[in-house]
């Protein structure tokens, strides 16, 4: 294996390389509803087997909306959150139970909108410092279906995307396939597939054509 495709580790020397990678994200310019609302996620980065991942949530199959998508924690900002990353963070904890002190916010990517722009959803990049078992962790049911987690070097991967249109725009993006054997609807779509394409595309360009 060449240097330049060596396992990817979540070192310190890595997660700062991505912190400083986020400093300058794109600007977007979507329509928003005169009333927008605030909300935030949290894209969870983890070392699983040994293997860098990032942590996901299929929403609970009984929900009325969104049931069976995939998708990172996160939620609305209460007017009781100090800042938007303690939104990202809280509802991380409310939804699979990590808590915020074991969780280091690298960075955060370009706002955007729900699909009515009702919301503007701002995500952030954190990386959980313990090696992480999705098998053991506490999720909330009432909101989760299941968690799971895939490697960083899979979701890189040409072969796991296929190109669309983002919703009514003239902005296209990949939609992610994920493995038959999770739980959901078969592939990460829409603003989560955007923010993490948009994530990896900053912090692992040599490895994300």
């Amino acid at each position: 294996m060449s240097a330049s495709r060596a396992a990817l580790t979540l070192d310190t020397q890595t997660l700062l390389l991505f912190s400083r990678r986020l400093l300058n994200c794109p600007k977007y310019k979507f329509g928003y509803k005169s009333n927008v609302k605030d909300a935030a996620v949290l894209m969870p980065l983890c070392t699983v087997d040994g293997q860098s991942s990032v942590l996901f949530t299929v929403r609970n199959l009984n929900m009325r909306s969104h049931r069976g998508e995939i998708s990172f924690p996160g939620g609305k900002a209460d007017i009781e959150d100090p800042s938007l990353e303690h939104t990202a963070l809280r509802e991380t904890q409310e939804e699979v139970g990590i808590d915020p002190s074991s969780i280091d916010i690298l960075g955060s990517y370009s706002p955007l909108p729900n699909y009515n722009g009702s919301l503007r959803v701002h995500s952030y990049l954190g990386f959980i410092r313990n090696p992480l078992d999705p098998n053991l962790l506490k999720y909330n049911e009432d909101e989760v279906s299941t968690v799971f987690t895939l490697p960083l070097e899979y979701l890189a991967r040409k072969d796991v995307r296929e190109i669309r249109k983002f919703r009514e725009t003239k902005q296209k993006y990949p939609v992610f396939k994920v493995p038959k054997h999770i739980e959901g609807e078969g592939e990460i779509w829409g603003l989560t597939s955007f923010i993490l394409d948009g994530i990896l595309r900053k912090i692992i360009p040599e490895r994300y054509p």
